[in-house]
């Protein structure tokens, strides 16, 4: 049987009605689409810079310009990790100081040393950190460049600037708080006591005293860099081979202690004890100062003249009104001043938290050599400060700007702490 073919049904035209609700129903689901996708970007977004504002941000924030060279946070927070690996949790904060300090100054002596020509080779650091162990990373190449570069500097700049030989003495010396002491030491060496022995019981200088008195072999072109602004180097290159020279007063050298003497003017139960007083070198000067007072002279005159002590020497060496323990923490003179009857002058009260200037010196010279070759403990030391005085001149010269704030020091500290396990 043949089978009857479907005739097929006629598709209705849509109405105007029917079409217009059919086009706002497809702008609707459009609007409900792209307002979708907005909220998904918003939200992708805000998740986004809420992970870039936390994780990404603070890294790549200024820490330090050295001229025109910036390093951001990461930079440092590598090199802080490097200087606090291995310390106690609660010295952090004073390396994230040292941290800082780090950066500006390799930075400085890298740019000081590129202007004098002077740098070190990709290869130089890659053996470098290869001998070190260390990794091919950006922080500690900086770090075995600059110990590279530093050992260029002293070695091959430095060193090439000094003569090889130069006019010589070989000198002792002592530095002694007072004359009397001086003439009673200078006796015992005329009786011939030793000098070294002396000089270790008696000077009051830190150098002569630790080397007991023997200064060694002194170049005369280089004796003000090794001794100092002292008269010391003029004594030491006045004298002839095996003459002690006379005592020599100098002014300039400071030493770690001195003498008050000390006077009550008045006392009250509530304001404590109203003082005065006047800080000196020596007790022999001391000494003479107080017969100067006990036969009259006037306290505030002498302390204007005398006194060493800098906060009160200008008004007349008066402290104002003292109270134990608060208002001058010097224990010196609180254990005076709140002892004595007003109107009494303090015998000499020596105190070793002060500094004090003056002293005399006695100077030896051994022996003497008009083309000495210098030695190479002293070209060391000479190397030395040739090159920090130039590290010095470059640093005046360099314009450094500071952004690590406290906000951003207390951040890169919990780093290092997180990183810790601290």
């Amino acid at each position: 049987m043949t089978k009857k073919r479907k005739t097929p049904i006629a598709k209705r035209p849509l109405t105007k009605h029917q079409l217009s609700k059919w086009q706002r129903q497809r702008r609707m689901q459009r609007i409900i689409t792209i307002a979708g996708v907005l909220f998904l970007a918003f939200i992708l977004a805000y998740i986004g810079y809420g992970y870039y504002s936390e994780r990404i941000k603070p890294f790549h924030q200024p820490v330090v310009k050295v001229n025109d060279t910036v390093f951001d946070m990461d930079y440092y927070l590598k090199v802080l990790e490097i200087y606090s690996r291995g310390q106690e949790s609660s010295t952090i904060p004073a390396w994230a100081t040292v941290a800082v300090q780090v950066i500006e100054q390799n930075e400085i002596m890298k740019q000081g040393a590129a202007s004098l020509g002077i740098g070190v080779s990709a290869e130089e650091i890659k053996s470098g950190l290869s001998k070190s162990n260390l990794p091919d990373d950006k922080v500690f190449s900086d770090m075995v460049g600059n110990m590279l570069l530093t050992d260029k500097l002293l070695k091959d700049y430095f060193d090439s600037k000094l003569p090889t030989v130069n006019e010589q003495v070989k000198v002792q010396a002592m530095f002694l708080e007072n004359k009397q002491v001086a003439k009673t030491v200078m006796d015992s060496l005329v009786a011939g006591d030793n000098f070294t022995s002396l000089a270790k019981a008696y000077s009051v200088e830190s150098m002569t005293k630790d080397k007991s008195g023997d200064l060694g072999w002194v170049p005369r072109d280089f004796s003000g860099t090794l001794l100092g602004d002292s008269l010391l180097k003029e004594i030491a290159f006045s004298l002839k081979t095996g003459m002690l020279g006379e005592p020599t007063y100098d002014e300039s050298v400071t030493k770690s202690f001195g003498y008050w003497l000390i006077q009550v003017l008045e006392k009250d139960e509530n304001k404590g004890s109203h003082a005065r007083g006047i800080l000196l070198g020596s007790r022999q000067e001391t000494e003479e100062i107080k017969a100067k007072l006990v036969a009259g002279e006037d306290f505030a005159t002498l302390a204007k003249k005398y006194s060493q002590h800098l906060e009160s020497k200008d008004k007349g060496g008066d402290f104002g009104w003292l109270q134990p323990g608060v208002a001058d923490k010097n224990k010196a003179v609180n254990r005076v001043v709140f002892a004595l009857e007003p109107g009494v002058i303090s015998e000499p009260i020596r105190d070793d938290t002060v500094q004090t200037r003056g002293g005399y010196w006695l100077v030896k010279v051994l022996d003497k050599d008009a083309n000495r070759q210098i030695e190479p403990e002293i070209r060391e030391k000479l190397n030395k400060m040739a090159f920090e005085k130039w590290f010095n001149e470059v640093k005046e010269k360099s314009s450094i700007k500071e952004y690590l704030d406290e906000g951003k020091k207390s951040w890169a500290v919990n780093q290092i702490l997180k990183q810790a396990g601290g």
